[in-house]
């Protein structure tokens, strides 16, 4: 199985981007991004209490990293065996880049632990492509989505695991770049 997440900062494309993998690789696995998965649980559960606190980063980023952290576990746990490629939106690495990014520096050591079992194969990363806006789920500034990328974009070459990086790019052109990539890792 090889386990390759999809990165780079907000509006990099990715979404764009496992929207038509899906396409090219039928036989494939996506794995969900965690936080967006942790931060849409969260919602709907005020929506239900208007008294619940959420667990969303904008808040509390201490309980918001742990949280994704163990969603991140759960989604490749749900990972069915005998699969042979694996996209993944967003990993325990970039975990370990919001970490840095919101000062969360004692839970750094943990995350890389995890990621270290993951046993990702390569990870691919997007460079930032138009404009970018924000949405209910991503409500930084283009400058804090700058800083994001730049700290993630740190997190994966830290990390040791090869980084192919995709530039702004059309699509296509991004995935004759990923379909190269798997014919060498």
């Amino acid at each position: 199985m090889r386990k390759i997440p999809i990165s780079g900062g907000p509006h990099s494309g990715k979404t764009t981007l496992l929207e038509a993998l899906k396409t090219e690789f039928p036989g494939a696995y996506f794995v969900p991004e965690p936080a967006e998965t942790v931060i849409t649980r969260e919602l709907s559960k005020v929506a239900g209490d208007p008294t619940y606190t959420p667990v969303v980063p904008w808040i509390d980023y201490t309980k918001f990293g742990p949280a994704v952290a163990d969603e991140s576990e759960v989604l490749e746990a749900a990972i069915p065996s005998g699969v042979d490629i694996v996209f993944q939106d967003r990993c325990l690495i970039d975990t370990i880049g919001y970490a840095l990014l919101n000062g969360f520096n004692s839970f750094v050591p943990e995350v890389q632990r995890r990621a270290r079992i993951a046993h990702y194969a390569f990870a691919l990363f997007c460079e930032p492509v138009g404009a970018y806006t924000p949405t209910d789920i991503r409500r930084e500034t283009a400058e804090e989505a700058r800083r994001t990328h730049g700290f993630l974009a740190q997190a994966y070459e830290e990390f040791g695991i090869p980084v192919v990086r995709l530039p702004a790019v059309p699509v296509d052109e991004r995935i004759s770049i990923i379909r190269d990539s798997i014919e060498t890792f």
